[in-house]
Parts: structure tokens; sequence; C-alpha cells
């Protein structure tokens, strides 16, 4: 069988490090960060960037990902079946729990947010849907995580066990994350779903309340409905 293609590999790793928005990248910046010669970074970069999945800037000279590159990710998230039914039952969740919703999907690099709804009345919110989230401190991680290690440790397999997972835990002050699995047709945990706030709001003495555990699994239930599961 045919090992992986080496250029190709290159050209995927220069546009996840420009995807992570962090910051523009110079042609050094770029060949230092990911390790290869600069000759081999700037061919790849004109290639991209004559294909519209690179944009660079004219004054400073940095690149940033393209245009093309952005319409290829928005394909991916409109025709991606989880998203259909996120539209409606997420933002059903935002509305009943007053909160910030994220549905996400394992990603190489962390979770995948396919879509968010932010928390009603915020001023200027910002968008996420497409953003990768770190996998480490976050409900949503800790969720996806719990089902698809085969021994999990300990605090993974007390979520997987109970069916929901609390981020930080035991919940202080701050901002609190509680997510609950979504499953396909096959009971595989393919998804997750997760309400973000205050402490205060969405926890009761350190515990999460139980109407906003209530209305995050009965979302799970609903998306993984969708997804064909005769029950979560």
């Amino acid at each position: 069988m045919p090992g992986p293609i080496q250029s190709v590999s290159r050209a995927a790793a220069v546009l996840r490090l420009l995807a992570a928005g962090e910051r523009h990248f110079g042609l050094t910046d770029t060949a230092l960060s990911l390790g290869l010669p600069k000759g081999t970074v700037y061919g790849i970069l004109r290639t991209l960037q004559r294909e519209g999945l690179v944009e660079q800037d004219p004054a400073s000279g940095k690149y940033r990902s393209g245009a093309e590159l952005a319409r290829m990710g928005g394909s991916y998230l409109h025709h991606h079946e989880l998203r259909a039914h996120a539209l409606v039952w997420a933002d059903d969740l935002a509305r009943a729990t007053r909160e910030t919703v994220h549905v996400g999907v394992p990603h190489r690099s962390g979770v995948l947010i396919v879509h968010h709804v932010s928390r009603p009345g915020a001023e200027r919110p910002v968008p996420e849907t497409g953003r990768v989230m770190s996998v480490e401190r976050t409900a949503l991680g800790m969720v996806l995580d719990a089902h698809r290690t085969v021994a999990p440790e300990d605090t993974l397999r007390i979520v997987r066990d109970r069916g929901w997972a609390c981020a930080p835990e035991p919940a202080c002050a701050g901002m609190v994350s509680v997510a609950a699995p979504v499953r396909d047709r096959s009971r595989a945990t393919v998804a997750a779903v997760s309400v973000t706030g205050t402490a205060g709001r969405v926890c009761d003495d350190g515990r999460v309340r139980g109407s906003v555990l209530s209305a995050i699994r009965s979302c799970a239930r609903a998306l993984s409905h969708g997804l064909g599961a005769d029950h979560p």
C-alpha cells in the first residue's frame, strides 16, 4: 500500500499552522515552526497562494489562511449531518438555559466546533463555529475522550459511567462547562454538546443545577435520535 506523499503532508502542515489563526506567519516563521527548509516552504506557500488557500499581506509580506480555505471549511460544516440537527436543538438549549452552547466532534488537534450559539443577550458575541478547542480541561473533550479511550483513567471512567462531564470539577468560581455525549445509529459517541456559563448560574453549591443538566441531556438525546440512535 502506498505511503503518504511528503509534499502533500507538508502542505497540510502549512495550512494547519496558518489556520490556527493566532497570528500571521512570515516565510522564516513558518519554516522554523515546521522545521522545514525555507526554500521548500516558499514553494509550498506560493503554490497554495495561487490556489487561493493562502493569502499574503502586501504590506508585511506575511501569510494567512485564504478565502478558498474558508469556503471549503464552510462547505464541510454546512453539509455536516450533525450541524443540521444542531441548528434546531442547540438553539433551543441556549434559550432554555440562557447560556452559551457548543456542539463539537473529535478532531486531530482537539474538538472541532460544528455549531455554536452565544448566550442570549450577550453583547458582541464572537462566532466560534469552525474553531478547534483543546481537549484538556473542557467538558466536551472529557466526554469525547471518555468514550473513545479503551481504558480511561478514573476521572474519565466516571464521566463515561454517569453520562456527562463538568469542567472544572468540582465547580468553583469562574466559567463552568457541562457536556453530554451524542451517539449515532451504531451507539458510538460521535460528538458532544455543552453549556458554558458562570458557576453561579450553572451550579448550585458546587453542583450542576438539575435543570441545566436535564436540558443538556435532553438536547443530546434529540441530536442522537437525529443521527439514527434508537436510544441514547
